[in-house]
């Protein structure tokens, strides 16, 4: 239940980060939105952090590397996506992540194939075909980047979940972060837009909220079950709809709800059924 508790917290945190993205996406570049709101994320971990610096030792630099590199691909792909069509609609697709996170837990080795558990997946992929089928006609590249998103996090997750003896939560969350700002900063060099005192706040807000997210999510991952963990974030359909409607009037395809509703009884239905499993 705490690790349930957390995630949903966390990927609300992920939502209002998300808004702020967006907004800031219609007047600066996809790099340099990423870095400040990146940069603003690592101070706000460095509040959770402190004092205890000590706990960032790592003996594994190579696996937060890795780790580093996903978590930059899957948020330049998501928050390209939030740019170009609407918010509930990439979600649709980014909340595949779930069905993702189960079926290469079973390639890998993580959990056991159930005929169920695999009957209800293809479910969730249909789903998923759903969504992508007004694209096929005019190929939505940022519904395919919302998808490579959900594919790309789900790899990094099952990394916390293979190292989560080794390192402790707060390793993983900073140096995902501060690599991230590395990688970036680098690249905001050469085209850096002045951002005015309400972007730059806008920015900090996200961030903040960037790096509380991170906190409650990772920490999830450390203490729960990847599955059931990964399935709260289909509450971020529920709030990004809500919200985007009320901030840009934004509505998702009636095709695209209809998907996404599918996603989302397919993941939730993967849960019940691993929870029924680990009861009996």
């Amino acid at each position: 239940m705490k690790a349930l508790l957390l995630a949903l917290t966390g990927f609300f945190c992920f939502t209002l980060m998300d808004l702020s993205i967006k907004w800031l996406l219609e007047s600066h570049s996809l790099l340099q939105v990423t870095f400040f709101n990146c940069l603003f994320a690592m101070l706000g971990l460095l509040i959770w952090i402190y004092p205890n610096f000590s706990v960032l030792k790592t003996r594994q630099p190579g696996v937060h590397l890795l780790r580093a590199a996903f978590v930059l691909t899957a948020d330049l792909l998501a928050f390209y996506s939030y740019s170009e069509v609407p918010l509930a609609e990439a979600y649709t697709l980014i909340l595949s992540m779930p069905l993702f996170t189960v079926a290469f837990s079973v390639l890998i080795g993580y959990e056991k194939a159930q005929l169920k558990q695999v009957s209800i997946s293809f479910l969730g992929f249909f789903g998923i075909f759903l969504v992508l089928a007004p694209s096929f006609s005019k190929f939505e590249i940022a519904m395919l980047a919302a998808l490579a998103s959900a594919v790309v996090e789900a790899f990094g997750f099952l990394i916390i979940t293979h190292h989560r003896k080794k390192e402790p939560p707060q390793v993983f969350a900073f140096y995902g972060l501060s690599l991230l700002v590395i990688m970036t900063g680098v690249l905001t060099v050469f085209g850096y837009q002045p951002m005015s005192m309400e972007q730059l706040f806008i920015s900090a807000a996200g961030g903040l909220c960037y790096a509380a997210a991170t906190a409650l999510v990772v920490s999830a991952f450390h203490c729960g079950r990847p599955g059931a963990v990964s399935s709260m974030q289909y509450t971020q359909l529920l709030w990004g709809m809500l919200l985007a409607f009320l901030i840009w009037n934004e509505l998702p395809s009636p095709l695209s709800m209809a998907g996404g509703a599918v996603i989302v009884v397919a993941g939730l239905s993967l849960l019940l059924d691993k929870q029924k499993r680990v009861m009996g």
